[in-house]
């Protein structure tokens, strides 16, 4: 994967907080999961900060800012839904501006984000769910991301589940075995033809996506 591609980062802060870790240590472990897929070009977390008036909180802001995080505002004033709806806008906007390939990486755990990440796959992005430790993550979050990463795994360094991979990727095996078939059926049909198709080369150029694929989940294994 070429490292110019852009990669913007989208944290629901109150779905998926930090617990007891140090801001910077935390922002190092998103951004060394980021520099897989590309360079950052935007970092925001999101919350009320009302919410977060303890002088340990606000120290962690000021560990968040320091480190390149832009804090995102997003004061309830007795709504629902305030962080959720402002970033799932900040998405779209993202992918308006730039066009895809791009990495958009987003860590939260909530169901409302998943037609937002559907639509983005459907438009060659690569989307990468970082999910809060909790008990019940939504399929239907999960099954749309390019890779999933276990936020516990990857930013606390604490064991996951003993049942739950720290590092999933639902399509992998789907777009394997999609190429596979693809490359077969082709090869076939080359062998029987002796003239170059267009169709042929463009096919075969689904190869280097499903191995990319399938380094995404090793690479962030090893961060």
């Amino acid at each position: 994967m070429s490292n110019h591609r852009k990669v913007a980062i989208f944290w629901d802060y109150e779905n998926c907080p930090p617990l007891n870790s140090q801001g910077h240590a935390i922002v190092n472990g998103i951004r060394r999961i980021a520099h897989v897929f590309g360079c950052v070009t935007s970092f925001k977390a999101y919350f009320d900060v009302s919410m977060q008036s303890s002088p340990k909180s606000v120290g962690f802001r000021s560990d968040l800012q320091s480190s390149g995080v832009s804090i995102i505002d997003c004061p309830h004033n007795g709504r629902k839904d305030v962080v959720d709806k402002m970033i799932l806008v900040d998405m779209i906007a993202f992918a308006v501006d730039n066009p895809s390939p791009a990495t958009i990486i987003l860590i939260a755990g909530d169901r409302d984000y998943a037609y937002a990440v559907s639509t983005l796959r459907l438009r060659q992005y690569d989307v990468v769910l970082i999910v809060p430790p909790a008990p019940n993550i939504p399929q239907s979050l999960e099954s749309q991301a390019s890779v999933v990463v276990d936020w516990n795994f990857a930013i606390l360094g604490k064991p996951t589940e003993a049942d739950t991979p720290p590092v999933r990727q639902p399509y992998r095996n789907l777009d394997e075995d999609i190429v596979e078939r693809t490359i077969t059926r082709n090869s076939r049909f080359e062998r029987r033809s002796c003239c170059h198709s267009p169709f042929l080369e463009s096919s075969h150029n689904t190869s280097p996506y499903a191995a990319c694929q399938c380094s995404r989940a090793a690479a962030a294994v090893s961060i």
